[in-house]
C-alpha cells in the first residue's frame, strides 16, 4: 500500500508540472516521432526515388502522345494542302477546256448564222442560257 501511496503521490506531481509546462512534453514527444521517422531516411529516400521515376515516366508517356498527335495532324495538312492543290489545277485545267469548247461553239455558231443578226441573237440565247430581247422591246 505505500507503493501504490507514492506511486499516486508522483503521478499528482506529474500531473501539475504538466499543467504548468504541457508544451515541453509534446515538444519532446514530436522531436522523438521525427527522430524515428527521420533514422529510416533510406526508406524514405526509395519512396521518393519512385515517385521522381513515377513523374518522369509520366511526362515522357504525355510528350510522346504529343508529339504523336502533332505529327498525325501534319499529315493530315499536308495530305490536304495535296489534295487542294491537284483540285486547284484540275479547276484550272477544266475551266480552260471549257472556255476553249465555248469560244469554238460561239464560232461555230457565228459561222453558222453569218448573215442572219437575229437568228445568231437567238442561237446564243439558247445555247448559253442568255437572254433574247428583240430590239422593239428594248424601247
Amino acid at each position: 500500500m505505500i507503493v501504490w501511496l507514492a506511486t499516486k503521490t508522483f503521478l499528482k506531481k506529474v500531473w501539475v508540472w504538466l499543467k504548468k509546462n504541457g508544451a515541453a512534453p509534446v515538444v519532446v514527444i514530436f522531436t522523438l516521432v521525427l527522430w524515428l521517422v527521420f533514422q529510416r531516411k533510406d526508406a524514405a529516400h526509395e519512396v521518393l526515388e519512385a515517385r521522381d521515376a513515377s513523374y518522369k515516366a509520366q511526362i515522357k508517356a504525355i510528350n510522346d502522345a504529343h508529339e504523336a498527335e502533332i505529327s498525325k495532324r501534319n499529315e493530315v495538312v499536308k495530305k490536304y494542302t495535296e489534295i487542294i492543290s491537284d483540285l486547284e489545277k484540275t479547276h484550272v485545267a477544266n475551266k480552260l477546256t471549257l472556255e476553249t469548247k465555248k469560244k469554238k461553239e460561239v464560232k461555230k455558231i457565228v459561222e453558222e448564222y453569218k448573215d442572219d443578226p437575229a437568228g445568231l441573237a437567238k442561237a446564243m440565247s439558247e445555247k448559253f442560257g442568255l437572254l433574247y430581247a428583240k430590239k422593239e422591246n428594248i424601247e
